[in-house]
């Protein structure tokens, strides 16, 4: 098969020889798209005026509340101190991150930015098998005096 999208070129150029009389399964392996997106543009372009080009349709979902610059200043902010939450860079940046709540930031810098966020596990200060070597060594040298 092939892709979907087709560039303005490609739309004109396909309506052209739609125009000329050529079959649509021979336009769609020639243009490397699949036999649906031939027949929609040929849909979309029906009611146009002749050599018109059918637009893009807008994109569904909202805008992007971060733009590529603020995702490079995040993730630099992480890079230099990777401690850092994202309430913290909200704080340290209002004028960028203002607009954007906390679950945003986390959002971009784990998925978009492909920087996981990690906890530090938790564990003793110090295991049971140092505690035997510490006590071991302080009943060996107990009476070590240094030489003058």
């Amino acid at each position: 098969m092939g892709r979907n999208k087709l560039t303005n070129e490609e739309k004109t150029r396909a309506l052209t020889l739609l125009k000329e009389g050529a079959s649509v399964i021979r336009l769609a392996t020639e243009v490397n798209v699949k036999r649906t997106a031939i027949y929609n543009l040929k849909k979309a372009a029906a009611p146009l005026p002749p050599g018109t080009v059918p637009p893009r349709k807008p994109g569904s979902g909202a805008p992007r509340r971060t733009s590529p610059r603020t995702d490079n200043i995040m993730r630099r902010e992480v890079l230099n101190d990777p401690a850092i939450t994202a309430s913290e860079l909200k704080k340290k940046h209002p004028a960028l991150l203002g607009n954007v709540s906390v679950r945003t930031i986390q959002h971009r810098l784990q998925i978009a930015l492909k920087l996981p966020s990690r906890r530090a596990a938790k564990k003793p200060l110090l295991t049971e098998a140092m505690k035997k070597k510490r006590l071991s060594f302080c009943k060996r040298y107990r009476h070590w005096t240094p030489e003058q």
